[in-house]
């Protein structure tokens, strides 16, 4: 029996299932049961969609136009052959449709586990449980199909996952990773931009991104693993679902993950014509709209689907020294369409086409500033008061530049003030070939995929002075490129296993600049109190301060090259219909490879103040001490005694660097330093590269009890590849990363089938977590011992491992359905996360008082970012209102509360990083249609205006995402 590649008649929406997925649904009874009441509502509702099919290809097809989109659809104009092919085939089950309403109608009901869309591993999709209950249609009785709204874990599938679909994320209008990990279990999306935001699953990966480094919590974007999360930073619309996998993961498909992944999976195209949109405005001049659509372009050959998303708003907090600038706005739009060729029963192909348009937003600089403490922590004085900001604010340079600008302009938290600060500029694009054949019982796939990224930052030290110019400094990716290719074959053995296998190939190939750029305020701004004295004294002082840094421009170029190879597989083996045991292997040959230097672009206006030379790097100026007298190398030099002598005479109308007096020199001196301290450190071409061959392992037996209670126990392997980095001008290898997790989990059904619970025990154990730790600072070191060979090594913050990380916790995921018209999706976790070996800590700020050991020691103390307990609630409530004469409508209601307890925001676990347990709230409510022709809602986000900080330091905060109301109309039709 042929089942359609579409499944029709749940709650009146539709969803596209893959042809893997009805061969699975194929083979039960489900199926059967699935197929007659699509057909049943597809005859009755055929001519209904004649009049409403070319309107919804029309509206996609204008949207996707509007957005610089064209395609070419043909709109089907007659729908009478199809209703004649669904009556012969609706005739050919009547037999059958009897004998499944007595299996539907008994005394047990009969359960339907629906695909909601095409997954990443077939064998084990996650499902959609869809109730069956009794109501009259016109040709099928009493067979009606209801979907339940809550999504849950295949039972069978031994592992820790947690789902949530499409329709649920757009219902509350969360589309980037914050808002949907929000409704996820353990899992915790850690602000920043798209390149220094995180992911983190059971209290791990809270960590500053190094771009040449993996994740450990991946993300797999339409069945294509990425190795940079960069790549899902941006929104994400018409969505079949999005899945959490939490553990190492890697032996069934893709790349291989050390803590878990995300995978998003769009909808996909079908035969079954469909639309909808939907219109968002809300407070800050939010804009959100979205429509997608798709249908036969030809009849059992060719189908399309298309979709663009545009969210635009103000920012909560304004810039002063730029009214159109603002903080958090959105500034978004995005395109996707995709066609699906079907040309036999056993082969079909997708591609796919999407563009994230170039967004400007603006997040960096995104802190509120206090006074420093006036204590470490031993209790001694905070020396570091003596330089702050608030001490340089005072300086005459800069209260005579504003003097309308006080100490009360630079700590207020209504508003930032940056005279330079950029909004950070992000795009991508790319696209994917996704082939399948059916050979038998033998499924092959093939998923070819290409994508591009681009970013620059322009960062401002968050004042109005002329300190740090944001158009060049910041990060820049001006050239990326990810490509993979991955091969996968599925099959079984008899009754005895059904397995899967594979190979993949991933490309990342990628340039990441770093540019730092000054104004003519930078030398007031940086230099000391001695220093500024010095400059400050007379004309030529501070026509020298102003010099030091002015326009000077230092850039570092990175060109990082990874690339995976790796074979892959998995089976699960039947040993009796209750016991189950899967293993998997999976072996990469992993190269990583860096090519870096750092140089001077521009030397600015203070080029006669150069240093003869940094590192090798040739500068053309001279070498004086910090008293500004000329070295003895510098003496014997006379390229540099000229240099000298030309300083003398633009800054001091002195022939002679001999004739200065002693004050002059010192000021150039002071000027020097300051400038040496802006350039840093300087070097030509490093190059480096690590290859290496990884393992990862799964064994995970399960044990059916009876329909309603399973249990697993796992053990799963998997290392990440270690990389290369160059804190200071010398290249250094950051080791493997080694993940041994155990698990033991149960999956029940209670009550009457109305609670899902799933619950877990979890153990990991890992060696060489990558993360910033204090390394080794060769270059200074060698400086420092040029004069004093007895100097101690020199050590800095950089990436770096700790040695032992242990975690351990227990999870909970669950939906309950058993109060009339409502569903509830809950899930929680308590996480214990700590560092077992971590002696090369980088010292906590409050810590680094004068005479403080280099070195500390955090072994035994919770990872950053590790939250003791989250938990996360999201009801619904639906109750139609035809007992009232409104015919179709309904109400409905629904809102996601997340709840997480305290945590150290600060990599370097400083007690002033400390965040205070907090809850967010999001809730929507609304009128509409059943079968959603029209729905109006009233959507808001953090609706008790939860405000405590995102991030602390011990004298800077970000602040939360602020309070947002917004009306929303949609249709889907």
């Amino acid at each position: 029996m042929t089942i359609e590649n579409n499944l029709s008649g749940v709650d009146g929406t539709e969803e596209s299932l893959s042809t893997a997925q009805f061969n699975l649904v194929n083979r039960s009874l489900a199926a059967d049961v699935a197929k007659i009441l699509s057909y049943g509502k597809r005859y009755n509702t055929a001519k209904a969609r004649l009049n409403t099919n070319s309107a919804a290809m029309l509206v996609t097809g204008v949207c996707l136009l509007g957005s610089g989109v064209g395609f070419a659809q043909e709109i089907p104009s007659d729908l009478e052959a199809e209703i004649a092919r669904l009556r012969q085939e609706l005739e050919a089950s009547k037999q059958e449709n009897q004998s499944l309403k007595k299996a539907i109608t008994g005394e047990k009901d009969t359960v339907i586990e629906e695909g909601l869309a095409e997954p990443q591993n077939p064998e084990e999709s996650l499902t959609e449980e869809v109730a069956v209950d009794e109501d009259r249609t016109d040709d099928l009785g009493e067979v009606v199909v209801r979907a339940q709204p809550r999504l849950k874990k295949l039972k069978d599938v031994p592992a820790s996952t947690s789902v949530r679909s499409g329709e649920e994320l757009s219902r509350e209008l969360a589309f980037d990773l914050e808002q949907i990990l929000k409704r996820s279990g353990n899992a915790k999306f850690d602000p920043g931009n798209a390149r220094t935001s995180s992911l983190s699953l059971r209290g791990l990966g809270k960590q500053g991104l190094v771009d040449a480094m993996d994740p450990s919590i991946g993300t797999v974007m339409d069945g294509v693993p990425y190795l940079y999360n960069p790549l899902a930073s941006f929104d994400h619309y018409d969505l079949a679902q999005v899945e959490v996998d939490r553990g190492p993961t890697g032996t069934d498909f893709g790349k291989n993950f050390n803590m878990g992944r995300i995978s998003i999976t769009p909808r996909h195209p079908s035969f079954a014509p469909d639309a909808n949109f939907s219109l968002t405005y809300g407070e800050y001049e939010s804009y959100i709209a979205d429509a997608a659509g798709g249908g036969t372009v030809i009849d059992n050959l060719l189908a399309w689907r298309g979709a663009i998303h545009v969210n635009k708003a103000d920012g909560a907090y304004e810039n002063l020294s730029n009214p159109h600038q603002t903080w958090y706005n959105r500034d978004r739009a995005a395109g996707r369409v995709q066609l699906l060729f079907t040309p036999t029963e056993d082969f079909s192909a997708r591609i796919s086409f999407d563009m994230n348009a170039q967004q400007n937003e603006s997040f960096n600089g995104n802190t509120f500033f206090d006074r420093l403490p006036s204590k470490f922590a031993n209790g001694t004085p905070n020396t570091a008061r003596n330089n702050s900001p608030e001490v340089r604010l005072n300086r005459r340079w800069f209260r005579d530049a504003k003097p309308n600008y006080t100490l009360d302009n630079y700590f207020r938290t209504d508003a930032f003030d940056q005279d330079s600060g950029q909004p950070i500029e992000t795009a991508s694009k790319g696209g994917l070939v996704d082939l399948n054949w059916n050979i038998g019982d033998v499924k092959l796939a093939s998923i070819t995929a290409v994508r591009d990224f681009e970013f620059q930052a322009g960062n401002d030290e968050g004042t109005p002075f002329d300190v740090d110019r944001g158009m060049y400094t910041g990060g820049h990716v001006p050239r990326f490129l990810h490509f993979s290719q991955e091969f996968r074959v599925s099959s079984k053995f008899e009754d005895l296993v059904d397995y899967q296998a594979g190979a993949l190939y991933l490309k990342r190939d990628m340039d990441y600049n770093n540019w730092t750029s000054f104004g003519k305020d930078a030398g007031a701004w940086y230099g000391s109190n001695a220093q500024y004295a010095i400059l400050d004294a007379d004309a030529n002082g501070r026509s020298l301060m102003a010099d030091s840094a002015d326009s000077l421009i230092r850039w570092r170029n990175r060109n990082i090259e990874n690339d995976t190879a790796g074979i892959f597989g998995q089976g699960e083996w039947h040993v009796t219909d209750a016991f189950n045991i899967t293993t998997g292997a999976r072996v990469n040959y992993e190269k990583r490879k860096l090519t870096t230097n750092q140089i001077l672009t521009d030397s600015g206006k203070g080029s006669a103040l150069n240093r003869s030379a940094v590192n090798g790097i040739q500068l053309g100026g001279f070498d004086t001490n910090n008293n500004g007298v000329l070295t003895a190398s510098a003496l014997a030099d006379p390229n540099q005694v000229a240099a000298a002598n030309a300083a003398a005479q633009q800054y001091f109308n002195r022939a002679t660097y001999a004739a200065l007096t002693n004050v002059q020199r010192a000021q150039i001196g002071a000027a020097k330093s300051i400038r040496n301290g802006r350039i840093g450190n300087l070097w030509d071409y490093q190059k480096g590269v690590i290859e290496d061959i990884q393992p990862a392992f799964i064994v995970s037996p399960s044990y059916k009890f009876n329909e309603n209670l399973t249990s697993y126990v796992s053990w799963r392997f998997s290392q990440k590849p270690g990389f290369l980095d160059v804190p200071n001008g010398f290249v250094q290898t950051i080791e493997e990363e080694t993940a041994n997790s155990f698990e033991i989990g149960f999956k029940s059904n209670l009550f009457g089938d109305t609670l899902a619970l799933h619950t877990d025990f979890f153990w990991t154990e890992i060696d060489d977590y990558q993360q910033p730790a204090l390394i080794y600072d060769e270059f200074t070191t060698n400086i420092d011992r040029s004069t004093n060979p007895t100097a101690p090594p020199v050590f800095i913050s950089g990436s770096g491992n700790a040695a032992g990380v242990r975690i351990m916790g227990v999870e909970i995921d669950g939906s309950y359905t058993g109060i009339p018209y409502t569903s509830i999706n809950f899930s929680g976790a308590w996480n214990d996360a700590v560092y077992t070996d971590f002696k090369n800590a980088i010292r906590p700020v409050e810590q680094r008082y004068p005479g403080a050991p280099t070195s500390y020691d955090a072994t035994g103390e919770n990872l950053p970012g590790a939250a003791q307990f989250t938990f996360n609630i999201s009801p619904e409530v639906r109750y139609p209102l035809a007992a009232l004469g409104w015919g179709k409508a309904e109400f409905h209601t629904s809102f996601t509360t997340a709840y997480t307890s305290a945590y150290n925001s600060d990599n370097a676990l400083s007690v002033y990083g400390n965040i205070k347990a907090n809850t967010t709230t999001d809730f929507s409510v609304g009128v509409g249609r059943s079968d959603k022709l029209f729905d109006v809602s009233l959507v808001g986000k953090n609706i008790f205006d939860n405000q405590e900080p995102i991030a602390r330091t011990w004298n800077t905060w970000s602040p939360n995402w602020p309070q947002w109301f917004g009306v929303r109309v949609s249709s889907s039709f």
